[in-house]
């Protein structure tokens, strides 16, 4: 079941975030907090999260500032907000829940901001899972011209500025139930603030260096045929974990980014569950599916 709750963001704003449970499973003291990507949502994750409740339940998933049950009319303009909302997420939510474990998973700009979370509070987490992590966005949709005239735009007019993403949904996902469903496809590319995508990249580029200094058993889930984000990042993203981390990357070859949104997204939550077992293991393993 998904149920949504309301908490005060980091500018005391009314915020929603999702949380999914099952009240007849016993409470196993596991819970793991979501972190979405950019313009997605906790809604849209709700099916494969809800497969993970054997292992975690609660999952809380806070929608990012803009997005999914968080819209705004006008965009933000740094990813700083957001990072702080997630602060204050964990410390009005999460702390007074008072779990035994706290499991951490993101997806594309949530794997950027989950790879900084592990790194920088990694008492916080038992474990993380990074999906499709955005360490550095795919040079054929986010070309040197979009880049160039979006820098040029913000320099020019500042956060009047306004913005489209080079990508639709095809180049998300390559699941026909998503391609032919109403719902994703009569949506136009999100309209974004050439400042907030600046901002972005800043995180994408903290996260990439940073990583090196996750201590926390980490999983990896990489998209082969990515057209968002860089799988080629993504296994460099991987091979600066540290060498005495207990680490797992599970390569895709044939999935696209959004991976939750893939037919075969069941995988994903199975090596999830199946994962712990393996956590005393101190050796990387990489496999592709």
């Amino acid at each position: 079941m998904l149920q949504v709750h309301k908490y005060q963001g980091s500018d005391g704003s009314p915020l929603r975030y999702g949380k999914v449970v099952d009240s007849n499973r016993p409470d196993t003291g596991k819970a793991m907090l979501f972190v979405p990507g950019l313009g997605g949502s906790v809604k849209d994750a709700h099916p494969f999260l809800e497969q993970l409740l054997p292992e975690y339940n609660p999952i809380y998933g806070p929608d990012l500032r803009g997005f999914g049950l968080n819209p705004l009319e006008d965009p933000i303009h740094a990813v700083k907000l957001i990072w702080d909302d997630l602060e204050t997420f964990y410390q009005q939510v999460i702390v007074p829940a008072n779990h035994t474990e706290l499991a951490l998973c993101g997806i594309s700009l949530g794997g950027v901001l989950s790879t900084l979370l592990a790194a920088r509070y990694p008492e916080r987490f038992s474990r993380v899972i990074i999906l499709a992590p955005a360490y550095r966005p795919h040079k054929q949709t986010f070309s040197l011209s979009y880049t160039i005239r979006n820098t040029l735009a913000f320099l020019l007019k500042g956060k009047k500025a306004r913005t489209m993403l080079p990508y639709g949904i095809s180049a998300v996902t390559n699941n026909p139930a998503i391609l032919n469903d109403p719902q994703y496809t009569d949506h136009p590319p999100l309209v974004l603030s050439p400042g907030f995508l600046l901002s972005v990249r800043d995180y994408c580029n903290a996260a990439f260096s940073e990583i090196r200094n996750i201590k926390i058993p980490t999983m990896m889930v990489i998209p082969g045929q990515d057209l968002v984000c860089d799988p080629v990042a993504m296994r460099q993203g991987f091979d600066r974990l540290p060498a005495d981390t207990p680490k797992l990357c599970r390569e895709y070859p044939d999935f696209y980014h959004d991976v939750l949104f893939e037919a075969r997204h069941s995988e994903i939550a199975q090596e999830i569950l199946g994962w712990p077992d393996s956590l005393t293991s101190r050796a990387a393993s990489v496999a592709s599916i």
